[in-house]
């Protein structure tokens, strides 16, 4: 006896997948359009060159415009601070980045190597960061990886500058 034939079903091809004149002619339609505004162009009566050079001229007076307002208050705004404080700032901002330079070697060295759990020496899995260690990471410019021990409750970080693989 012969089995019954199963009737396959086709499936219908969605339209997603179905390519649209603008995708398949898109160069030609750009080609076209360009030749248009060339022959625009070339038959045209309006004084383009003279708006062009009007706009490019009013830009630039904007832009000067606006930087000396913007020169104008920084050079008010820092008559009013003394040399000294201006100086004083100035090492203070350099003594927060060498000091966060400093922590961040620190942490380099204590946290390089890690490759085995410090308490059981048991086999460590990488498990994902918390938002301070991610925000760390962004800050001090460090390849920060948390692990978790298999057998006991280590929970663990190391630390490697971002060069270094």
């Amino acid at each position: 006896m012969n089995a019954p034939v199963k009737k396959q079903r086709r499936r219908k091809r969605s339209k997603r997948h179905e390519k649209t004149i603008l995708h398949d002619f898109g160069v030609e339609i750009i080609i076209g359009v360009i030749f248009l505004f060339g022959v625009f162009l070339l038959f045209e009566r309006m004084e383009i060159k003279s708006y062009v050079f009007h706009g490019i001229v009013s830009l630039f007076q904007s832009i000067t415009q606006g930087f000396s307002h913007f020169l104008g208050a920084i050079l008010g705004t820092a008559e009013a601070f003394e040399t000294s404080d201006i100086v004083g700032t100035f090492l203070i901002i350099v003594a927060f980045l060498l000091l966060t330079y400093r922590v961040r070697q620190k942490a380099i060295i204590r946290f390089h190597e890690l490759s085995e759990c410090p308490d059981c020496g048991g086999d460590l899995i990488h498990v994902h960061r918390d938002l301070i260690q991610r925000i760390a990471s962004r800050v001090f410019f460090l390849k920060i990886r948390r692990y978790q021990c298999k057998s006991c409750e280590f929970d663990g970080l190391r630390m490697r500058a971002k060069k270094s693989r």
